[in-house]
């Protein structure tokens, strides 16, 4: 019989989108970053991501983020959604994706420009630590692409327990990262929208086995 502990799976999305009115550290420890998600918090496990996050951005000489109460609402909105619906995607059953729910939180709203960028993952065993999600994150290009992007500075991340998996995995946590940046309003107050992009890719891994689709 295998054990519980050496099962492990992780699937990850990544996404980002502009809208523009114009044209266009050190290191530190980081505390929880190896504990897996079944014996620490959702909130611990955020912070601990997002410490990470901003090791990555400063060993890449790039700014850090820093926590925005707006893009945390979003992403929650959408960790809560994807488990409770069973669905692993940027775009939800409904039609809304994130773009419209990063602005439906007023994030946006005044800004003469701004740029949104989401990571997703789902993670359980030994592969749901912060450690392991951030890993994993870095080393796939369109996620990295995100995270060290260095426009953004701010993000909401967001960790609920269970997967969005027709039959849930126990010990799994379902994270969404919103990244953000928002300029200031032009003078003549003029918007003009940019097409949203998104960068997709999906990653499982079990057993510590990956492959692609």
């Amino acid at each position: 019989m295998t054990s519980r502990s050496a099962l492990a799976s992780l699937a990850l999305l990544a996404g980002l989108g502009t809208f523009t009115a114009l044209p266009a550290a050190a290191s530190a420890t980081c505390p929880s970053e190896a504990v897996p998600s079944v014996v620490q918090t959702e909130a611990s496990m955020s912070q601990s991501i997002l410490c990470l996050v901003n090791e990555e951005r400063a060993a890449a000489g790039i700014g850090a983020v820093h926590s925005n109460p707006q893009l945390e609402a979003a992403a929650l909105v959408h960790s809560r959604d994807m488990v409770s619906k069973r669905f692993f995607a940027h775009t939800s059953p409904e039609g809304i994706g994130f773009i419209r729910r990063i602005s439906d939180t007023g994030y946006t709203q005044g800004a003469g420009s701004w740029l949104a960028g989401e990571n997703l993952a789902w993670g359980s065993g030994s592969l749901s630590t912060p450690a392991q999600i951030v890993l994993s994150w870095m080393e796939s290009p369109p996620h990295r692409a995100n995270l060290l992007r260095g426009q953004f500075r701010e993000i909401g991340i967001a960790v609920v327990r269970g997967t969005p998996q027709a039959v849930p995995v126990l010990d799994g946590v379902t994270i969404t990262s919103e990244y953000g940046y928002r300029g200031a309003k032009t003078a003549s107050g003029a918007k003009k929208a940019g097409g949203a992009k998104k960068a997709g890719g999906a990653k499982k891994a079990k057993k510590r086995t990956a492959r692609r689709r």
